[in-house]
């Protein structure tokens, strides 16, 4: 009886300190609405063939194609934010990665009492909820993978900034072979 008050009372703790086992509902819902807006602004994922339009100018055509820098990104990146997300830097960070012609992807990271979950950028016909990094589902998978890379590399964008989100911050599942 002993043992099994004492494994109680561990749990109960464990659960008290850990990550949520349920993301609130509002935070929920910020958290995929700042990625989508995010999506739309930037021109990621096919935001563009929907109409929206990026305040990103990556040129014309092919040939005139043009790279976009970390700084014309963050701008853009900040007009979409002034939306107001009251929970951004609160409970959850943006991580937006870039490579050599702009930026790649956008995705949402749990802080805090959000810390184990997140969202990421899918396609516009799909619905993309935030999901715990380590679940046993693809996408978690992929947010997870998305994370750590993102993390690793420098270029990367974070809104509102970095700290606390990599090395300290919530660590994403690890692939187990």
């Amino acid at each position: 009886m002993l043992v099994v008050i004492a494994w109680t009372l561990c749990a109960a703790a464990e659960a008290a300190t850990g990550p949520v086992a349920k993301l609130p509902a509002p935070v929920a819902k910020e958290m995929a609405t700042a990625v989508v807006e995010l999506n739309k602004v930037l021109g990621l994922e096919s935001w563009p063939a929907q109409g929206f339009e990026s305040c990103l100018d990556r040129g014309g055509l092919e040939a005139t194609a043009k790279d976009v820098s970390a700084e014309d990104t963050k701008k853009c990146a900040d007009t979409a934010l002034d939306a107001g997300f009251p929970e951004l830097g609160r409970s959850y960070v943006i991580g937006i990665p870039m490579a050599g012609i702009g930026p790649v992807t956008v995705f949402a990271i749990g802080l805090a009492q959000a810390e184990g979950w997140g969202a990421y950028s899918c396609d516009t016909t799909r619905k993309c909820p935030p999901t715990k990094l380590n679940g046993p589902s693809k996408q978690a998978k992929r947010l997870a993978d998305r994370y750590r890379r993102a993390c690793a590399d420098s270029a990367t964008i974070w809104l509102p900034a970095r700290e606390g989100v990599c090395g300290t911050g919530p660590s994403p599942a690890q692939e187990t072979p």
